[in-house]
């Protein structure tokens, strides 16, 4: 009996750990999201998530539920307060399967060593400080916001540091696991979005008007300068994806041709801009580095056709988007005019640590009210980092975005390590005009990728305190404990 629950148990942890799982998870979040069942498929992943926990060492599949689960939010998410008793045993569950996946195997801590936890794992447990010293020194408007804010990166903190513990010793290429889960993000945020269109337009020319009008794009955990930064961010993965030796390289480019119509028709520019630019250097890269060159550039050839088909046929409709596109141009919204401004005064009154998350909390940019524990939003990492924490702030997120690009540095040589840098920095690019960054999801996404290149930089590289002044100070401490030691 024992015989046949270990391999059941085996079989469950391969099923788990497969493509087949990411799949899965992909599937619910869409039925969660398209039918309005989100909070119910919400336990159901949750429980798929976490049950592995208590008969597997492995873990990576956590990624694909961290990565997935924003996108099953429907407009509906309104009725979440009617299911927190049905949520929060599952949340409690989460944890303790952290718990008992951290005690009950066998986990290498020496990872978590002042010699060997990696700088980029370091500078995020850093963030904590100036998240728990902003707005010391300004009014308190409402602590509980404050220690939310404080709460959240320290949860995101340990979870990142149960990542490393747990996947110490995992040979596997979390890399080629983040990039599958990546496309498939990419493709669920696109048939959300193709779903809202077919289920609110009944022809082209309503089909127009809904994208002209950006207040349409409802999808409830994204409205269109959300879902834009997303499928933006799953675009080098699907490149990525052409690389090796495969028969779908047409399907992945034509997914790619998809989600650039798709990311237009948002009418996000900043999302459209990033991910312009970033199109030739991609399509160069691939194009060199791919093993399908015929494939790949038989699909482009094709694509550039219909391209000029669909232009002949639908030019009308598309001039008129495009137009409604040129015309706004460069306008920055208010942004410089008005809210840059604004944290920059709010930065001079409470230079040192900021006016914290509970200033003007609730407050919408237009002036009109916000939810209750909605920040001020300055609409930039940079002006939010400024006005909410100050020079401290700066100090810990200059550390924290040295360290994530630094990473990539020791793996130039790896297609998959430059795919997800790319798919962080145009996330990142974006974020320092719109408020992405700072979205609780959206940071646990980013950290995610991070997680997955920073595991596959070398044992001695990328190390936090790898500075020459580090290295003396180790060495001295050495060279004392050496002196100190009785001799046998």
């Amino acid at each position: 009996m024992a015989e046949k629950i270990k391999k059941a148990f085996s079989v469950i942890d391969r099923f788990v750990q497969s493509d087949y799982y990411i799949c899965l998870m992909a599937i619910l979040t869409f039925l969660g999201w398209v039918y309005k069942i989100w909070v119910p498929m919400l336990c159901v992943m949750l429980a798929l998530a976490v049950l592995p926990l208590f008969i597997s060492k492995n873990t990576k599949h956590l990624l694909s539920f961290l990565m997935l689960f924003t996108c099953i939010i429907s407009d509906n998410r309104h009725e979440l307060q009617d299911f927190k008793y049905l949520l929060i045993p599952f949340v409690l569950l989460l944890v303790v399967g952290f718990i008992f996946s951290l005690v009950y195997f066998k986990r290498d801590w020496s990872v978590l060593g002042i010699k060997k936890i990696k700088g980029f794992h370091f500078a995020l447990i850093l963030l904590i400080i100036p998240f728990a010293l902003g707005g010391l020194g300004s009014p308190y408007e409402n602590g509980l916001a404050v220690f939310l804010a404080f709460l959240l990166v320290a949860v995101i903190a340990f979870s990142y540091t149960f990542f490393v513990v747990t996947n110490a010793k995992e040979k596997s290429d979390l890399m080629d696991y983040m990039i599958k889960v990546l496309f498939v993000l990419g493709v669920v945020a696109s048939f959300e979005l193709i779903t809202l269109f077919a289920t609110s337009c009944n022809s082209i020319e309503e089909l127009t008007n809904f994208i002209l009008d950006k207040h349409s794009f409802k999808l409830g955990w994204a409205g269109a300068n959300n879902v834009a930064p997303v499928i933006s961010m799953a675009i080098p993965a699907t490149f990525a994806l052409c690389i090796k030796k495969n028969k779908a390289t047409p399907i992945f480019v034509a997914i790619i041709a998809l989600e650039y119509i798709l990311i237009l028709s948002t009418g996000c520019r900043g999302s459209i801009l990033f991910s312009i630019l970033a199109l030739p250097i991609m399509l160069l890269y691939v194009t060199i580095k791919t093993e399908n060159k015929m494939a790949f550039c038989t699909s482009i050839c094709v694509l550039f056709v219909v391209g000029i088909v669909l232009l002949g046929k639908y030019g009308r409709y598309i001039s008129s988007i495009l137009v409604s596109l040129l015309d706004r141009g460069f306008d920055s919204s208010a942004r410089v005019e008005w809210l840059y401004p604004q944290a920059i005064q709010t930065f001079k009154t409470w230079p040192i640590f900021g006016a914290g998350w509970d200033y003007r909390l609730g407050e919408r940019v237009e002036g009109g009210p916000n939810d209750g524990y909605t920040p001020y939003w300055y609409h930039s990492t940079f002006f939010q980092v400024l006005a909410n924490m100050g020079i401290c702030g700066i100090i810990f997120f200059v550390i924290f975005y040295v360290w994530r690009y630094r990473l990539v540095l020791s793996l130039l040589n790896k297609p998959y390590a430059l795919a997800l840098t790319f798919s962080i920095a145009l996330f990142d690019a974006y974020g320092m005009i719109d408020t992405n960054f700072f979205g609780p999801t959206f940071f646990i996404m980013l950290a995610c990728i991070s997680f997955t290149i920073e595991h596959a930089v070398p044992e001695k590289q990328c190390t936090a305190f790898v500075a020459r002044p580090f290295k003396t100070l180790f060495a001295w401490l050495e060279k004392y404990r050496k002196t100190v030691e009785p001799m046998d």
